[in-house]
């Protein structure tokens, strides 16, 4: 890692900023666990946006230039941009029930982000406009305004697709975080680039998580959980198999850190549905 370059300061002061605001946000809240799970679900709507904007269309591209391979420091910015700056402004502006003016502003402060960021040179465009950011935070904001709204009166929808975001949420950072590790990468063909990784490991973690939710959802005991474990495992072998998926951690090791990803997806069930059944 290069920690000491430029272009990692304006994203560290960002970073320092949101993790005030949030932490700010979980200070002044009751429910801590209400808010985890509000913030799991706002990440989620960002990192499925992030998969067609970024992964599969290539809109934009971040260079914090921390990491030395360019696609896993591109993937490092989007993980800061979609998982920390915008979810945790989210968080905030509606903990602390800031109106549709305070919104409006939240669109032009990250406008005015990415207007510095390209000026910068630590971001820069493909098809993606500034324009479409000021539109689409304000937005996004007021959807995660809606979305607290119905976890409080405890909507079985909105609840049930909580859990599934919070699932594909922690699925996907886990596996952005083996990748920078360089234990695991997603591709097809006998070199694995890591655009095609980024873009077959949304689809992985999207088809565990809904397994994992409808299964954990129904019940939650060891079976159910024991279940979800050997389809994660059929799901590697096979991936392995057809050579979509190199690795260099041993199936015993992925099946052990794995279940302690399930039993933490149950933990996530009691706080959203709570009991067992």
């Amino acid at each position: 890692m290069r920690l000491k370059s430029k272009n990692s300061i304006p994203f560290l002061i960002l970073f320092i900023i949101h993790t005030f605001l949030i932490g700010l946000a979980f200070y002044k809240s009751k429910n801590k666990k209400e808010i985890i799970i509000f913030l799991g679900s706002i990440m989620g709507f960002s990192y499925l946006l992030e998969f067609f904007v970024l992964n599969l269309f290539k809109g934009y591209k971040y260079m914090p230039n921390v990491l030395r391979n360019k696609s896993l420091d591109n993937f490092l910015g989007a993980f800061l941009s979609q998982s920390i700056f915008v979810p945790f402004t989210a968080v905030y502006l509606t903990l602390t029930k800031s109106g549709i003016t305070k919104k409006m502003l939240g669109g032009i402060y990250f406008s005015l982000i990415e207007l510095l960021f390209l000026r910068l040179g630590v971001y820069k465009h493909n098809w993606w406009r500034t324009v479409y950011t000021l539109i689409l935070i304000p937005i996004y904001f007021v959807i995660s305004d809606y979305w607290y709204y119905m976890l409080a009166k405890k909507n079985e929808l909105i609840r049930k697709i909580s859990f599934f975001l919070m699932i594909m949420v922690t699925e996907t950072n886990l596996f952005l975080l083996l990748a920078f590790l360089r234990k695991i990468r997603f591709g097809w063909g006998r070199y694995h680039a890591w655009t095609e990784h980024f873009l077959i490991t949304p689809l992985y973690s999207i088809t565990f998580s809904l397994f994992s939710c409808f299964t954990l959802k129904k019940y939650n005991g060891y079976w159910e959980k024991m279940k979800v474990i050997l389809f994660d495992a059929c799901l590697y072998q096979i991936f392995l198999r057809t050579k979509l998926f190199k690795t260099k951690i041993k199936l015993i090791n992925y099946i052990l850190i794995k279940s302690v990803m399930v039993f933490v997806y149950g933990t996530y069930r009691k706080w959203i549905f709570g009991g067992s059944k």
